[in-house]
């Protein structure tokens, strides 16, 4: 069976969330002495994205692990100073000794760290990695990586082709909310406006590189402009679950870190009715029911699908 892997953000949310049908918790944290200014410790910049402090985290982690569900901490910016490191080594060390069972790691510097320090703990590769093609798995396996988050923008074949490549790895797939225009391993966007409106979500023209202004009619002015009517908040994959199955992939990973307990609730339990019956064909009518509009291929996550 498919696990459900849910974003967390407080220590209330556990018990619903597991509830609700979490099998897996992930959640990020500042370290009580983060001195790192602008730089965080993981992916997400706003507060609310974020455990309030160590020891909130720290009752989330012990109570998930008391419930016998594992929980993941993201450490999962592309890139931190190396002055970081030693800081975020000892967060983890902290958290390896509350019940933590795997970092969400993306930056390679810091891999090889946690390598030579030897930690118990599985270190799953974040998407900010870039694993796009079996050359890198080659790579971070032989790194000590035992877990991998499919980047977005591969195709249900290619997925298929990378877990069949290491079928020693557990594989992670993106199926609800938040789902990315750009690849997120290459991105150099900022996510730090108050309004929570990311770069990516506005309009802008398109050039060749010769620098001319790509035509209206061009295939990929229409493919931008489409982003102006999909919502990538309401991205979801929950039509290809069961074939996600099929070809191996064992977690099936919700977004959402800083959204609203209600929302996460009920993103889970509407994946939990496809994970437990994968051969549901009724996800553009789930999609609808949830929330409240049609769904799309610019805000579907394996848009392959579509005819």
């Amino acid at each position: 069976m498919m696990k459900i892997l849910s974003p967390i953000d407080r220590f209330e949310e556990v018990g619903l969330l597991i509830d609700a049908g979490a099998d897996e918790l992930y959640g990020g944290v500042v370290p009580d002495s983060w001195t790192h200014g602008g730089v965080g410790p993981n992916q997400r910049t706003f507060a609310n994205a974020q455990f309030s402090s160590e020891d909130s985290f720290a009752k989330a982690v012990t109570e998930a692990a008391a419930r016998g569900v594992k929980f993941h901490l993201t450490l999962n910016a592309p890139l931190y100073p190396p002055t970081a490191y030693d800081e975020l080594i000892e967060l983890a060390s902290r958290a390896a000794t509350w019940g933590l069972s795997s970092l969400i790691v993306g930056d390679l510097g810091l891999i090889l760290r946690l390598k030579d320090v030897g930690l118990p703990l599985e270190i799953t590769l974040s998407t900010m990695a870039g694993a796009l093609n079996t050359h890198s798995l080659d790579l971070f396996r032989r790194l000590g990586v035992g877990r991998v988050v499919l980047p977005r923008h591969l195709t249900l074949k290619e997925m298929g082709e990378m877990v069949a490549y290491a079928p020693e790895l557990e594989f992670e797939a993106f199926v609800l909310v938040g789902k990315c225009p750009n690849e997120e391993s290459y991105c150099t966007f900022q996510h730090t406006s108050p309004q929570k409106r990311w770069p990516c979500e506005i309009p802008y023209r398109l050039y060749d590189e010769g620098g001319k202004e790509l035509d209206k009619d061009h295939p990929f002015v229409h493919w931008n402009e489409g982003w102006n009517e999909a919502d990538r908040r309401k991205g979801c994959g929950i039509c290809a679950i069961g074939r996600l199955a099929e070809i191996g992939v064992k977690i099936v990973k919700l977004v959402g870190r800083g959204g609203p307990t209600k929302g996460k609730v009920a993103n889970i339990k509407l994946v939990k009715g496809f994970v437990d019956s994968p051969e549901r064909s009724d996800g553009k009518q789930a999609y609808l029911e949830r929330f409240g509009c049609e769904c799309s291929p610019h805000a579907c996550y394996f848009p392959e699908l579509w005819e």
